[in-house]
């Protein structure tokens, strides 16, 4: 089984790439508007909302990408220890 950092950081990476195509998506498809959009990239938005509006793209792009990183990490990490501790209060 693979370590918790090693699983978490898997997540992370694909929490990434779900926030690079919901981006696209958004950013390309003006007129229609991705479902759940606020929901894929909540953490990249949570990220960004510390930041003014006037700030570039590309640190922009930075920022989203760490949130989105950060966000997927931790919530992967978190469910994995709370999975173990279950699975560990079970065989008791």
């Amino acid at each position: 089984m693979a370590s918790d950092y090693r699983f978490s950081t898997i997540w992370g990476l694909a929490g990434m790439l779900i926030g690079l195509c919901a981006f696209w998506f958004n950013y390309n498809m003006v007129p229609i508007s991705l479902p759940g959009y606020e929901v894929l990239a909540a953490p990249a938005m949570f990220a960004l909302s510390f930041f003014s509006k006037e700030t570039d793209f590309m640190p922009k792009m930075v920022i989203f990408f760490y949130g989105q990183f950060i966000g997927y990490f931790c919530f992967a990490y978190i469910f994995r220890k709370i999975k173990k501790l279950y699975i560990k209060s079970t065989q008791l």
